[in-house]
């Protein structure tokens, strides 16, 4: 089994929507599970409407109940930052995503510590940074460019557009029920991405 954390300790960056489209592109050929790690439910909330991937909370996972899968996708809220830790000791690759400005890129300075902290400890953990929620025409600029590559996690090549498909997808299931064939693209290059560091 495999696990995948998408962790970010800002909101907004549009972690709950990756989930769920990671998890519905990996399930094509894998049996695969969300794992929520918000005490809210951001992702259990959405049950209802996410048929073919099941949805675990966090204690399932803890406590070995997920063995039959194989990958879980974790997803965690921005105030989970004391348990991080934890998390990405549990996991194969750690996505990290970010919007395209230099603010943003500053902003996941904390995770990106926390997380190197992680890789110290256990060399064979994977991360990267995806550029998520990305607009038309938009240009990462050399400042942003400078600001993430310092950070010593990959930054990925595959980016996410900001899509009215993507919006909608965690009420639609997933953008692979949509027409959008771009978006199906983006989530496709993504998860390759990342299954060919975990190789």
């Amino acid at each position: 089994m495999k696990v995948i954390t998408i962790a970010h300790q800002k909101g907004g960056v549009g972690k709950t929507t990756l989930a769920v489209n990671l998890a519905y592109c990996f399930g094509e050929e894998s049996r695969v599970a969300i794992v929520d790690a918000d005490l809210q439910g951001s992702v259990t909330d959405l049950k209802d409407f996410l048929t073919g991937v099941d949805v675990h909370d966090l204690d399932s996972l803890l406590s070995g109940k997920l063995a039959d899968y194989d990958l879980i996708v974790i997803y965690t809220p921005p105030y989970l930052s004391s348990r991080l830790t934890e998390l990405f000791t549990l996991s194969d690759y750690v996505l990290v995503p970010t919007k395209a400005g230099i603010l943003d890129a500053m902003a996941i300075r904390a995770t990106i510590a926390l997380l190197q902290q992680s890789m110290n400890a256990k060399p064979a953990l994977k991360a990267g940074i995806i550029l998520n929620m990305v607009l038309p025409r938009t240009s990462l600029n050399e400042e942003v460019k400078e600001i993430l590559t310092g950070y010593d996690i990959p930054l990925l090549s595959s980016r996410i557009s900001q899509r009215v498909s993507y919006t909608r997808s965690p009420m639609t299931g997933s953008i692979f029920g949509s027409e959008d064939q771009r978006a199906k693209d983006e989530v496709i290059e993504l998860a390759t991405e990342i299954m060919e560091q975990l190789i």
